[in-house]
């Protein structure tokens, strides 16, 4: 399997580091290494062990996306990203909402990502996340690709969403395929057995022929290629998912994923808290 990594530091450094994670979770190998996972050998993994974020791998993204002309991100969203509002605790990255006027916009939160810095093509990428359940908020764990993409623009260019959720609704969470000059998509829900201010392990398997979506290991959205490999508007293929993508996470407020729900008059603020994210790559067979 053709399988691509990025990073500022060599794969084999990840290996030295596997049996630092600092989660619990789920691990098929019987292994105490918290890391192992049959099937797969451990690339790349942060575990937020530290006291701030590791700019090595992660960059953070500012304001309302009205410098990139969408303002609200394209999505009507209604807070402003600062990097104030992400911190390293306690062996989590936490992302915090705020109902605080900022830029223009009432409330500010923070949005991270790995462009640049560390991307894969194929291969499982994890991470364990507990999620506010409070309306209004709507928290991300997702891949875009990298800007060296030979597709172009944004949907044709591709969107992996391993998790998104819906604060108000504390037992649900999906995931979602974008691709296609009509902004085609996949999408599924999947209902939890806990609530998502319980940590959950949301995970994506990736490889040249399908895509698997998972929640404590157990799968809830399955994709063939040629769900994806579909003749676009202009008659070219629409098939990004061979390429590089990076790993973004964020707490946005509002947006059209939710119809615009907005939180509740007694916000102030609300968390997302970050274990682990993790990046395997499938091993021969």
């Amino acid at each position: 399997m053709n399988k691509k990594f990025l990073s500022v530091a060599a794969a084999s450094l990840f290996l030295l580091m596997a049996a630092c994670g600092s989660g619990t979770g789920n691990s098929d190998s019987g292994s105490s290494d918290p890391t192992a996972r049959e099937g797969w050998t451990l690339v790349w993994s942060d575990d937020f062990d530290g006291t701030e974020l590791n700019k090595e791998y992660w960059s953070y993204q500012y304001g309302t996306g009205s410098d990139h002309g969408l303002d609200g991100w394209g999505n009507n969203e209604a807070q402003y990203y600062r990097e104030e509002n992400a911190r390293v605790e306690d062996g989590n990255l936490i992302i915090t909402a705020r109902r605080e006027s900022y830029g223009g916009k009432d409330y500010t939160s923070a949005r991270v990502r790995t462009a640049d810095k560390v991307a894969t093509t194929f291969g499982r990428i994890e991470a364990r996340i507990a999620l506010p359940a409070v309306d209004g908020m709507w928290p991300a764990f997702w891949m875009l690709p990298e800007s060296s993409t030979p597709y172009g623009a944004w949907s044709r260019s591709g969107e992996i969403d391993i998790m998104e959720a819906r604060g108000r609704n504390p037992y649900a969470m999906s995931g979602a395929l974008h691709f296609g000059t009509a902004h085609r998509y996949e999408s599924q829900a999947k209902t939890l057995k806990l609530p998502i201010t319980e940590y959950h392990v949301y995970a994506l398997e990736w490889n040249e022929e399908e895509m698997t979506w998972f929640v404590d290991d157990e799968q809830f959205m399955h994709l063939v290629a040629r769900r994806w490999h579909q003749l676009d508007l202009d008659g070219s293929e629409a098939a990004p998912f061979d390429t590089d993508f990076h790993i973004l996470l964020n707490l946005a407020v509002g947006g059209n994923f939710d119809g615009g729900v907005l939180p509740p008059a007694d916000f102030v603020s609300a968390e997302m808290k970050v274990d682990y994210v993790r990046i395997y790559a499938e091993n021969p067979v």
